[in-house]
């Protein structure tokens, strides 16, 4: 079966584009401020709401990474028996690409976090330049999620060849 080069360049290019106008709009969040350090239950309130938000990224890093080395090892062929045609490796692909920036999103997000604890100016954690990463890392994710939702879908709605009697 011959692979459509042309759509998989098509999807990567696009692709491409699409992701460097996410970066230039995650780091279009306006610069941060000079704060006071802030005591008191304010402080306390900040602590929770980033070590739950923090626990989410976490999470979302392992997840994300476990699924990008899936699909690099599906793309490389280390699966035997499993037929790619395009559509599937542009789910694959896009999917993986995804995984890959929720990641990277995630990780960004996370080193601002912790110059906030440095800086003990944990007030701006509500501001553009910490809101727009994180929700490009949930958005990234939730993307990836949908991608694999449609391999799958593709997967289940594509009728089999005859296999001259083999059983799966």
């Amino acid at each position: 079966m011959e692979v459509d080069k042309r759509s998989i360049w098509i999807v990567i290019v696009v692709y491409s584009l699409a992701s460097v106008a996410i970066y230039l709009w995650v780091e279009s969040g306006s610069a941060f401020k000079v704060t006071v350090p802030t005591e008191g239950d304010a402080t306390t309130q900040h602590e929770q709401a980033i070590k739950a938000m923090d626990g989410v990224a976490d999470v979302g890093i392992k997840v994300a990474t476990t699924l990008v080395g899936v699909g690099a090892a599906v793309l490389l062929g280390f699966k035997s028996g499993l037929k790619l045609t395009t559509p599937i490796r542009i789910f694959v692909l896009l999917a993986t690409a995804c995984f890959l920036q929720s990641a990277l999103y995630a990780v960004l997000w996370r080193l601002r976090i912790a110059e906030l604890w440095v800086n003990n100016s944990l007030e701006l954690v509500s501001a553009p330049r910490l809101t727009y990463r994180y929700q490009a890392h949930f958005l990234f994710f939730m993307a990836g999620l949908m991608c694999m939702g449609l391999l799958v879908a593709n997967a289940a709605l594509t009728w089999p060849k005859d296999r001259g009697g083999e059983e799966s």
